[in-house]
């Protein structure tokens, strides 16, 4: 053996005692059981992590026990070195495919509580890591900032969680980073704060912050333009806008999905920096406030595959310039302005289209004429939305050959003629069909949604019905005259969003909710008995229930909904106290909710018109987003409390009329800066008006624009079955009662316009603060049936827009100040009953309200047109005052003399003449008894009315005294 050869030998020991070495190192570092895969310091820190979770409804971690971590459900192990590289724990909620992510505002139904244990930081070789969708975080807890510390993390997703407050800057430390997902619900409280730490992500291609309020990054657009290997950017509902002047070229050569739809994007500029990227395949301009003509340089994006700019204003759009776009397989207009007829429209698409486009939506975009019959041409189309537009003529039964076509809306259209099953071969259209229930549903299976809303239905609900519908995820059977009970649990519904029965004529009790189920509107029914203790779907968003005959209380369920934004079960038989939604509530464990967590998002309260009793709802107070309360038609009694303007900022619209609250009114009401409208009428309120109540800023500034409208609630309606974003819609769910110019009023759409304080009918005293001619923003003003006095303000004539002013039934003197002409809006005057004097001021609209003698009935000392009383000169007042003191004294002196001089003559006749006096006694004895009390009667009637009139004038007198 040579000298090579040997030193070949010592060469391949060397290696193999290595080997070895390091392979029993290796083994040394992991478990000794199961099979040894598992390196003890990482299992220790997961089972650290596990110990951090109180609650796992999904059982993810229920096979973390024995000492192989590598075969735990979600741990994936290195082949080579045995370190944990991924861990993925992403909650079981919708999720459509990697690049979308649909977020619960609220708890995901399957998702962990408890927190991030630091222990994870022993993780060293952690290269995936998804914790989306679970409840990790919590009110004033933020994105923990040992995240950061991954340096080998190449994937994070954590998305849909419930982190508090700013986003780590330690986030820019993790250099390896391709794929980021911080998505979340657009009503989450966390503040991302300076996100400049992007630009240390150069390696980034997957970028999701949709929903955070990016507002504060004013440069964001030269941020993301620096991440020059991104793919994918999604920053949707972010409160984003562009610069209106040209922007600098992007660096970003190979961007394929760029979404900003639900920002604050008012224009598209040609210079703007996307229209370069010719790999985009997705823009997603959708929802925004873009106005001005359709952009030509979207004509040479000729990878263009998906184009959603529906919900702007923008003009002019021609197909034409959509003639490049051979790609295009998903196309959305809606609310935008085509102008044209749909023929010429089909027309102008590239012919390329006829087998690509998938989803075409043209809703409400003024085109007009008919639907060609060879709208069958576009042989792939799943999905053709033609609502609200000028549509007439028949529908044709071409449309039935389309194999593919499983969504169509033609609803709110000319179209007329009738519908076959010719019509339905692939499709549910939602057109007249009654009076009977459509049997062609009976042969349908694997519905997504289904749409027969005001169809004409006046039949029983078929038992059939509800084995078709198990698997939508939206039914809407609303506004036809539906019967039938409904199902004790509709459960089996497993898929169902959206339930809209309202308005039909269906019985039973409510019945247990499916569990994903946001939105619920069973108005308008005959529904009766109690509320379940627990009716399930813990992600309601909305529970309409209104106008049935459901009785017994409240749940405090209620207390668990977290993500319930509004709830209405007004006009029904409910009692009792509500409930108080105590931390400790068996409810919130039953839902696997923190135990800490009391925050609602209730933005809207409707109980009124039942008989529900107590103090003041004491649950509000974790009710921040609460925008309309309405109380009315119960038995509440007791103050209002001081902390309606610290809990409810902001509150809008607040209805407590006839109830029992009692109390002055609180000043700490002026601190409500939204409050647009104030109704404590028909209570037992006293005190006095606050002169702070002139500070209330909504009611001065009036202008509706700034303010949302409460009963115009989000209402989801799939547009196709594979976007779960797009596809809301604004809907009035309800009307709010407001009584105006003496007459009950409901206002849905036009409620954002109605600013008013309604006190009338309660116990208030003094004088009326002359700053409430401060509240120009004011339409209705109602004081009446009070204990007001002093002097009508005299600038009151600054309400300009003022439609409806009652001050009736008080006791106000002095004159009418003139102002009151320049009030030019006014259309409905009430003054009656009062101590008013002097001349009625003339001008504008004053001599044309109504009738003269129920606006000013009751004041006896007013004078001039429209009245027939005459007036004089300056001293009218006093001059009528005294003339009507001199003739009320010769009116009763007269009364008395005529009384006692009537009284001696029947008297000296009946003494004298006996024959008159056996016929005037005899039949009257009969009658003795009926006329005393008669007279009786008539006597304290007449007694206390003259005291009331004496005490009232003397008043009056009173008052004009102290004036003189």
């Amino acid at each position: 053996m040579g000298p090579s050869s040997s030193c070949c030998l010592v060469l391949i020991t060397m290696i193999t005692v290595a080997m070895i070495t390091a392979n029993s190192y290796v083994h040394a570092q992991r478990g000794s059981g199961g099979g040894g895969k598992c390196i003890a310091a990482e299992r220790a820190a997961l089972l650290s992590f596990k110990a951090g979770i109180t609650r796992d409804p999904a059982k993810l971690l229920k096979s973390w026990r024995g000492d192989d971590c590598c075969s735990w459900s979600g741990v994936r192990c290195s082949n080579e070195t045995g370190h944990v590289v991924g861990l993925d724990l992403r909650a079981a909620f919708f999720l459509s495919n990697e690049t979308f992510v649909w977020c619960f505002s609220g708890v995901a139904p399957n998702g962990m509580l408890g927190e991030i244990s630091s222990s994870l930081l022993a993780l060293k070789h952690l290269k995936h890591l998804d914790l989306s969708g679970n409840y990790l975080g919590g009110v004033g807890l933020p994105m923990p900032s040992f995240l950061g510390s991954f340096k080998s993390l190449t994937y994070l997703n954590l998305a849909c969680m419930n982190f508090d407050g700013r986003l780590p800057p330690q986030l820019g430390n993790l250099s390896r980073l391709q794929h980021l997902n911080l998505a979340t619900y657009q009503e989450n409280t966390m503040r991302p704060g300076d996100v400049s730490w992007l630009r240390h992500l150069g390696l980034l291609r997957f970028l999701d912050m949709s929903g955070l309020n990016l507002t504060s990054n004013g440069d964001w657009v030269r941020l993301v333009t620096g991440l020059s290997y991104l793919k994918v950017l999604q920053l949707g509902g972010c409160g984003l806008s562009l610069p209106h002047e040209p922007t600098a070229h992007s660096n970003i050569s190979s961007l394929e999905i760029l979404d900003l739809s639900s920002n604050r994007v008012d224009t598209i500029n040609p210079a703007y920096w996307f229209w370069d990227v010719r790999t985009i395949r997705e823009l997603q301009l959708g929802r925004n406030q873009i106005t001005g003509p359709f952009p030509a340089a979207i004509g040479n994006m000729t990878s263009l595959e998906v184009l959603t700019l529906g919900g702007n204003y923008i003009s002019g759009v021609k197909s034409e310039m959509m003639k490049n776009f051979c790609n295009l397989r998903w196309l959305e207009l809606w609310s935008n302005e085509i102008n044209q007829d749909m023929a010429e429209f089909m027309e102008g698409l590239p012919r390329c289209t006829k087998s690509s486009l998938h989803i075409l939506d043209l809703s409400a975009t003024n085109i007009t004429g008919g639907i060609p019959s060879w709208i069958n041409h576009w042989s792939n189309l799943r999905s053709l939305q033609l609502s609200a537009n000028k549509l007439e003529g028949l529908i044709p039964l071409e449309i039935g050959k389309m194999t593919n076509l499983s969504t169509l809306y033609l609803d709110n259209n000319q179209l007329n003629g009738s519908i076959s099953e010719e019509h339905f071969a692939s499709f549910i259209c939602t057109r007249q069909n009654g009076p009977q229930f459509p049997l062609w549903l009976k042969g349908q299976r694997d519905l997504d949604y289904l749409d027969i809303s005001d169809a004409g239905i006046a039949d029983d609900l078929p038992d059939w019905f509800w084995a078709v519908v198990s698997k939508v995820d939206y039914l809407n059977i609303s506004c036809n005259q539906i019967s039938g009970k409904l199902p004790a649990t509709l459960e089996f519904m497993t898929l169902a969003v959206t339930l809209d029965l309202n308005s039909n004529r269906l019985t039973g009790l409510l019945p247990q909710l499916p569990q994903y189920l946001q939105t619920l509107d069973i108005s308008n029914n005959s529904l009766s008995g109690p509320l379940p203790l627990m009716f399930g779907a813990p992600m309601l968003t909305q529970l309409v229930l209104s106008i049935n005959k459901i009785s017994g209380t409240i749940p405090s369920y209620i207390c668990a909904l977290k993500s319930l934004e509004v709830l209405d079960l007004s006009d029904n038989f409910l009692d009792g106290k509500l409930p108080r939604c105590s931390n400790g509530s068996e409810a919130k464990q039953e839902l696997n909710m923190s135990p800490d967590s009391t925050q609602m998002q209730l933005s809207a309260l409707i109980l009124y018109n039942n008989d529900l009793s107590g103090k003041f709802p004491e649950f509000l107070q974790h009710c921040q987003e609460l925008t309309l309360l309405h109380l009315a038609h119960s038995k509440f009694v007791g103050e209002l409390p001081i902390w309606i303007a610290e809990k409810l900022p902001r509150l809008s619209y607040l209805q407590l009329r006839y109830n029992l609250f009692s109390g002055s009114i609180p000043v700490q009401l002026t601190k409500l800066e939204n409050l647009r409208y104030l109704d404590l009428a028909y209570n037992r309120i006293s005190g006095s008006i606050p002169p702070i109540l002139g500070g209330l800023k909504a009611m001065i500034q009036g202008n509706s624009t700034k303010y949302t409208n409460p009963l115009v609630w989000n209402y989801y309606r799939p547009r196709n079955p594979n976007d779960f974003n797009d596809g809301y819609y604004v809907k009035y769910h309800n009307s709010l009662l407001v009584v105006v110019k003496g007459q009950e009023l409901y206002y849905t759409s036009t409620l954002i316009y109605m600013v008013g304080l309604d006190f009338s009918c309660n116990n208030l005293g003094g004088d009326i603060p002359e700053e409430i001619a401060s509240l120009v923003g004011l339409k209705n003003l109602n004081f009446s049936h009070n204990h007001l006095t002093g002097n009508i303000p005299e600038k009151i004539g600054l309400l300009r827009y003022v439609e409806s002013l009652d001050l009736s039934f008080n006791m106000i003197s002095g004159e009418i100040p003139s102002s009151l002409s320049d009030m030019a809006s006014l259309s409905y005057l009430n003054l009656s009953f009062n101590n008013l004097s002097g001349r009625i001021p003339s001008g504008n609209q004053l001599q044309t309200l109504g009738d003269p003698e129920s606006i000013y009935i009751g004041n006896y000392y007013l004078c001039g047109p429209p009245l027939s009383r005459n007036c004089s000169g300056p001293e009218v007042t006093t001059g009528l005052l005294e003339g009507h003191r001199t003739e009320e004294t010769y009116f009763h002196l007269g009364l008395a003399v005529g009384f006692v001089m009537g009284l001696w003559l029947v008297f000296i006749g009946l003494l004298f003449l006996k024959t008159c006096r056996f016929r005037y006694f005899q039949p009257s004895d009969k009658l003795q008894d009926s006329i005393q009390t008669s007279v009786l009667k008539t006597s304290a009637e007449w007694f206390h009315r003259s005291q009331r009139i004496q005490n009232k004038k003397g008043q009056g007198q009173a008052s004009v005294s102290e004036g003189t």
